[in-house]
């Protein structure tokens, strides 16, 4: 585990430090961990909102009441869409 001690105080408006958070909500991460990230020069992504996930489960269900080639199918297919959300290959 990262031994973190050191702190950066950095002043903002009202509305930059809303749009900063706004940010970091969207990429899933804590406002310090956007900020570190950026600082150190990564872009994170956002994140698609949960009900994306929820239609891919849904997929993955139908596909379970497909033959066993059609399921298989759809599951790879659903499989790659997760992959490509979330920043796998």
């Amino acid at each position: 585990m990262r031994n973190r001690t050191v702190g950066i105080n950095v002043r903002v408006t009202v509305t930059e430090k809303k749009k900063v958070t706004m940010l970091a909500k969207k990429c899933g991460l804590s406002l310090s961990e956007y900020l570190r990230q950026r600082a150190l020069g990564y872009k994170p992504g956002g994140h698609p909102p949960k009900e994306v996930f929820n239609v891919l489960d849904k997929l993955d269900e139908i596909a379970e009441s497909c033959s066993v080639q059609d399921g298989t199918a759809i599951n790879a297919q659903t499989d790659r869409l997760r992959d490509l959300l979330i920043g796998g290959n």
